[in-house]
């Protein structure tokens, strides 16, 4: 990841001086291009085939935020959050496929349906003075998925909060590591608790009778049919 890069020319014995050092720290202008390995769940797939709508707003996401006497920051998240919803996602279903729009009555999906992740907040902190050395990250996304002809079942926010010690390595890096940290906790959560919502549960089990009869020929009942919820134990968290 680059360094920050900075309009300042004062030489490098005055820079160590901590005062003088802030005061550099407001000519700088800091790039982060967030790199993530996200762990696939160790989860028994849901036997389903599911599409994957991960629109420029996502893939291409990034983050501008002026700091008043610090740091001007750009953090592009976009090829982060496709690893995180490609892996996580890919997962929990038997198949996931790209696709380009939300189906509708007049334009059916042959998938058993269509998730598109958003991410609609992304706030941090990376101090540059007092005891606090930690970069800290909040992100929330969110969920819709959507029925074959179009029809939201559900529409879900999910969170991650995630910090790493800035001492250990150079501001920049400690904010990459507090993003993925965020991440894979908000992953976590997907793997545990999307599929354990009323609305996306009994779309589950539908999506799996209308699957059981079509092999069979029968039309399987829901009356004697138990909620479906996955395996929740996860992937390593390799920080």
């Amino acid at each position: 990841m680059p360094a920050p890069t900075c309009r300042s020319t004062l030489p490098a014995p005055l820079l160590a001086a901590t005062g003088v050092a802030l005061a550099f720290l407001a000519g700088c202008a800091s790039q982060v291009e967030v790199e993530a390995t996200i762990p696939t769940p160790l989860i028994e797939p849901f036997p389903i085939s599911v599409g994957l709508l991960l629109d420029e707003a996502l893939t291409e996401y990034e983050h501008f935020e002026e700091i008043p006497e610090q740091i001007t920051w750009t953090i592009r998240l976009g090829s982060a959050n496709r690893e995180m919803i490609e892996k996580v996602l890919g997962g929990m279903f038997a198949t996931t496929t790209s696709v380009t729009e939300i189906p509708s009555p007049n334009n059916r999906s042959t998938l058993d349906g269509v998730i598109k992740p958003e991410l609609e907040k992304f706030e941090f902190e990376v101090p540059v003075r007092g005891r606090d050395n930690f970069a800290e990250v909040w992100m929330q996304y969110r969920l819709k998925l959507y029925e074959p002809d179009g029809d939201l079942v559900a529409d879900w926010p999910v969170s991650g909060y995630g910090k790493s010690e800035i001492m250990r390595s150079n501001r920049e890096e400690s904010l990459n590591e507090a993003v993925v940290v965020a991440m894979r906790e908000a992953g976590a959560v997907i793997v545990t608790q999307f599929p354990s919502q009323p609305p996306v549960e009994y779309w589950l089990q539908q999506a799996q009778n209308t699957l059981q009869s079509g092999n069979t020929g029968m039309l399987i009942s829901n009356d004697d049919s138990s909620p479906v919820t996955p395996d929740v134990s996860t992937g390593p968290n390799d920080e």
